[in-house]
């Protein structure tokens, strides 16, 4: 009967030979993670120094990927390879998310790119986490911390890992939150009739855009993606299906489907609204020719002139307008009509102030979710495929007689 192998991930015992006055040659074989046994040789002057460097060879080896497998000598930036690959392949992950994942990931491999995965334990993640929250701030902390959990999780399936080490770290502090603030029906009014009446506004084009952020509730990219094609004028309705986000490397462009599953909607648009629309989609814009980049839903990209697309909210030279420009402009006119009033206010405030508004007129969770595009509050009307018009109660409660 034959000698047994060496277990899986050790070494045998290490052979010395003398090569000359100061040279020792030490080595040992090793059973690999793959299953096959290989020789590791090093050289010293001694026979102590040729063993030295032989151990801590046998600590530094890279357990490079073999058939996709991650074992505990896999360095972390081998597994990322695997991990990166397993996302790219996944359909539901959108561009924007992808685009933070690979943000986050530069900076864990250039923390810990370099670990085995033997190395990677919850002291270690702990210290790193709370080294990117003292220096990026506590929400690029906490994109990190979800990532590395997920490459982490996914060593761990492996066995590489006997857990995953960041369920076990601090929690990541933020501080105490401030209790969101909407605008009340007072505020609003004033609001509107200042931003319609200031010319620099006009230049911006951002009173009509307030004015139908303040009447739907929705995020400013899919404002912005609007196209006279989703506006169902006669039954005063709009399918938000679509959003306009920046991307690396294709500037700002048109996705043909909306921010999460659950974005996808219609709402009905209060009566003020349909004709801001009707009013918009007969307008002729200037630089119509431009053309812009629009993704589908599967990733596939095209190219097309503005005028042919219909947005109802175009850059202001043409094209796709940029939200983060978007944004910083309905800011900016806010500051400078009211400071003290509505200096505080974003774009985004106008979506807790249409929650709010629905809310104090009785409407449940679930329509004031399906309103917003918002997943929760219940996992079986998440996962519902049916619905139609989210309320036609939102319009009502929203209408305001045109000035």
């Amino acid at each position: 009967m034959g000698r047994p192998p060496l277990p899986v991930g050790t070494a045998g015992k290490i052979r010395f030979q003398k090569l000359g006055p100061r040279r020792i040659r030490a080595r040992v074989n090793v059973r690999d993670y793959d299953g096959e046994t290989r020789e590791v040789t090093r050289f010293g002057p001694t026979q102590a120094a040729a063993e030295r460097r032989l151990k801590e060879a046998l600590r530094d080896r890279d357990g490079a990927l073999v058939d996709g497998e991650i074992t505990a000598d896999t360095r972390l930036r081998d597994a990322a390879k695997l991990w990166q690959a397993e996302i790219n392949d996944s359909e539901t992950l959108t561009p924007q998310t992808r685009e933070i994942y690979d943000r986050a990931l530069t900076r864990i491999l250039g923390g810990l790119g370099g670990r085995l995965m033997r190395e990677i334990d919850v002291p270690t993640c702990d210290k790193f986490i709370k080294a990117v929250r003292q220096n990026h701030g506590p929400s690029a902390a906490k994109t990190t911390k979800s990532v590395l959990s997920l490459l982490l999780g996914m060593a761990a399936r492996h066995g590489a890992l006997p857990a995953n080490p960041i369920r076990d770290t601090a929690k990541i502090s933020t501080g105490r939150k401030a209790r969101p603030r909407a605008l009340t029906p007072d505020e609003q009014a004033v609001m509107l009739v200042k931003v319609a009446g200031d010319e620099r506004a006009a230049e911006l084009d951002v009173p009509e855009l307030v004015e139908f952020l303040d009447g739907t509730g929705m995020r400013i990219g899919e404002a912005l993606a609007v196209r006279a094609e989703v506006v169902d004028l006669g039954a005063g309705v709009v399918e938000v299906c679509a959003t306009v986000a920046r991307l690396k490397g294709k500037g700002t462009v048109l996705q043909l489907h909306p921010k999460t599953a659950a974005g996808w909607r219609v709402i009905a648009l209060p009566g003020h609204l349909v004709e801001l629309c009707r009013r918009r989609m007969s307008m002729s814009w200037p630089h119509a020719e431009r053309e812009i980049t629009v993704m589908t839903a599967d990733g596939e990209e095209t190219r097309r002139r503005s005028g042919d697309v219909g947005l109802l909210f175009p850059g202001l030279f043409g094209g796709v307008r940029n939200p983060s420009n978007a944004n910083r402009d309905v800011k900016d006119v806010l500051t400078r009509v009211d400071a003290e009033r509505f200096g505080w206010v974003t774009s985004h405030t106008f979506r807790r102030t249409v929650a709010t508004l629905l809310d104090d007129a009785g409407l449940s969770a679930r329509a004031i979710a399906d309103h917003l595009g918002h997943a929760k509050p219940s996992m079986t009307q998440d996962v519902y495929m049916g619905r139609n018009v989210a309320s036609a109660r939102a319009a009502e409660v929203l209408h305001r007689e045109a000035s």
